[in-house]
């Protein structure tokens, strides 16, 4: 209860007489004002309508929001499965990290799909395996390399004949960069032209139907430095990591196209068909980009590829 609310004391106040000895009639006689025999009526009429209308209000807001009162998905066979296995198979994108000169450069998995795969492990209650994406096919499966249950980003050509996709919660923003002598203010400018993009960017879609020529990288570290080395006309990435690393003085002969990609994919791909683990994935998902932790997890990758940034052209480490 509201703490500006009356703490009422006792239980005497339920009974049919609140107020002690006879008191309440003459309470009432002093407390209530008379009232024309007309407005308690239409008073009723017009709360009434503000119920309903607050109802009408609210019900959609239940609806889209995901409140608690609706019944949540269960998870599908296919994630039953892993459940019985006791663990999860998740194809994540692996890009070599940067490292002090001298030290060899190892792949390791994305960190934000690496934590994101961690959690739904954990809402699961099963402990996740990590494979490299691309895997040679998600049916083949081993003792060292088992089957992925699903993999982050839409599937590979090929590699999953019969997957499914998890519609992503909210639309990937991107910014475009180029050359600050030579700005874009529309996509279809870059016709003929070449864009860097990293593996699995929810952008190339976009850029394709412009008619840029792709160049993709490991990891969206990798193409903005292979944007600044001129091997790209543009550059297309995550808003926040854009944002981040144009505050690096390095970036001031850059510029930021007035404009926002919206991305496109899939956020997950289940290896085989399966609408009830699907929509399990996708209000799964939906709970987390309403509570912000996928916005958080987004905002602590960009933070991590920009300062990985300013240590490569530092020359503290190598990529």
């Amino acid at each position: 209860m509201p703490d500006e609310l009356w703490h009422l004391r006792g239980t005497w106040w339920l009974g049919p007489d609140p107020l002690p000895g006879g008191m309440a009639d003459g309470m009432r006689t002093r407390t209530q004002p008379r009232l024309p025999s007309g407005i308690p009526a239409a008073a009723r009429r017009i709360a009434g309508v503000i119920a309903l209308a607050a109802c009408a209000i609210a019900l959609p807001l239940w609806l889209f929001a995901g409140t608690p009162w609706q019944s949540h998905a269960e998870p599908g066979p296919l994630l039953r499965q892993a459940q019985a296995r006791g663990e999860l198979v998740v194809g994540v994108h692996a890009h070599p990290r940067p490292t002090p000169p001298g030290r060899p450069l190892v792949a390791e998995p994305d960190p934000g799909e690496a934590g994101l795969a961690a959690e739904l492990g954990r809402a699961l209650g099963v402990p996740v395996r990590l494979r490299h994406l691309p895997v040679a096919s998600a049916g083949t499966s081993d003792n060292e390399h088992p089957a992925i249950d699903l993999a982050f980003g839409a599937a590979a050509d090929g590699a999953y004949p019969r997957a499914a996709s998890v519609r992503a919660p909210g639309t990937p923003r991107g910014t475009l960069l180029t050359l600050r002598f030579a700005p874009v203010s529309r996509l279809d400018a870059l016709h003929g032209k070449t864009a860097c993009v990293s593996e699995g960017s929810p952008f190339q879609a976009l850029l394709s139907r412009a008619g840029a020529g792709l160049r993709r990288y490991p990891s969206p570290l990798q193409s903005l430095l292979a944007f600044r080395r001129g091997e790209c006309a543009a550059v297309a990435e995550d808003a926040a990591l854009i944002a981040r690393v144009m505050r690096l003085p390095e970036w001031r002969f850059f510029a930021a196209a007035p404009l926002l990609l919206d991305g496109e994919g899939a956020a997950l791909t289940l290896r085989q068909p399966d609408a009830q683990s699907a929509r399990y994935l996708e209000r799964w998902l939906a709970r987390w980009q309403r509570d912000g932790r996928l916005a958080r997890l987004r905002d602590a990758a960009a933070g991590d590829a920009a300062f990985n940034m300013m240590l490569v052209e530092s020359g503290l480490i190598c990529h």
